[in-house]
């Protein structure tokens, strides 16, 4: 009788411990999931490992160019700016810097972000060192940029850790934060006198109850990369994924993630709130 009594006793206590779901099984050949509200890193996957950001370089191009510059101001995009890959631009454009952000961080288009460091800085090289000076002064422990849109080159990595850190510091950016969280604007170019409609190329934001941003990024090198986030509850998450098998696999994984961390978040308070009710 007293045998039974112990195994209740031990089969009621690991009832009551908080049970966390499985870990993702995840392809990203990095990933991190961060509590946005004091930058605390709930779980981690080579989260030190440099890798190839792609285009969630354009998270630091955007803030750069909130920070350094007016969205008001009319920019003219250069034909160097034009000649990029993957871009709507052709040259020669007049817009405010505003729609240009949005073009960008909605529609990942390089051209867009190269108008934005040449307008921001007067050359790509500068930019690049505006670039480092601010990852360095966030905390970027990990990470080197060479240019402004992330296009592969061996000497522009991150880390998931510095990219979430990126994240986190970019979101607290009322702007920046509106804009990554839009999932449709329209763009007005002063020249040619027209309207260009970007849609979010974030499917979060059309698939995951509570997101909030932030930033799609994919090359043949860098595979697939987000930048993700969402709220729930009050709490917000950030979620970086870096090298994921493939354009899909980033936004399935990412959704992963942060319902993990969500079921973190929530255990943890379940066992804090038991422990202060004894």
């Amino acid at each position: 009788m007293k045998y039974k009594s112990i195994l209740l006793a031990l089969s009621l206590t690991i009832t009551c411990l908080p049970a966390y779901a499985a870990v993702p099984d995840i392809t990203a050949d990095a990933a991190v999931i961060m509590d946005a509200a004091d930058g605390r890193f709930l779980y981690e996957k080579n989260g030190t490992k440099k890798e190839y950001p792609a285009s969630m370089t354009k998270i630091m191009t955007c803030l750069l160019s909130m920070e350094k510059g007016n969205p008001y101001k009319m920019v003219s995009v250069s034909s160097n700016a034009a000649d990029v890959e993957s871009t709507a631009l052709n040259g020669g454009e007049l817009l405010s810097l505003g729609d240009l952000q949005n073009q960008m961080m909605m529609i990942s288009d390089n051209g867009a972000a190269t108008a934005i460091a040449e307008n921001t800085a007067g050359s790509l090289p500068a930019f690049a060192d505006m670039m480092n000076e601010k990852a360095k002064a966030i905390g970027m422990t990990g990470t080197h940029f060479v240019n402004a849109n992330g296009m592969p080159d061996e000497n522009h990595y991150s880390t998931a850790e510095d990219m979430a850190r990126l994240a986190r510091y970019a979101m607290e950016n009322k702007t920046f934060r509106r804009i990554v969280s839009t999932k449709r604007k329209q763009i007005r170019y002063i020249r040619p006198a027209e309207i260009f409609t970007c849609e979010n190329s974030n499917e979060l934001l059309y698939t995951y109850p509570g997101a909030t941003g932030i930033k799609t990024g994919w090359t043949r090198a860098a595979g697939g990369c987000l930048a993700a986030s969402a709220i729930r509850d009050n709490h917000e998450l950030i979620v970086i994924v870096m090298h994921s098998r493939d354009t899909d696999s980033r936004f399935a994984e990412a959704a992963e993630l942060l319902d993990y961390g969500f079921e973190m978040i929530k255990k943890d308070g379940q066992k804090e709130n038991k422990s202060m009710h004894g």
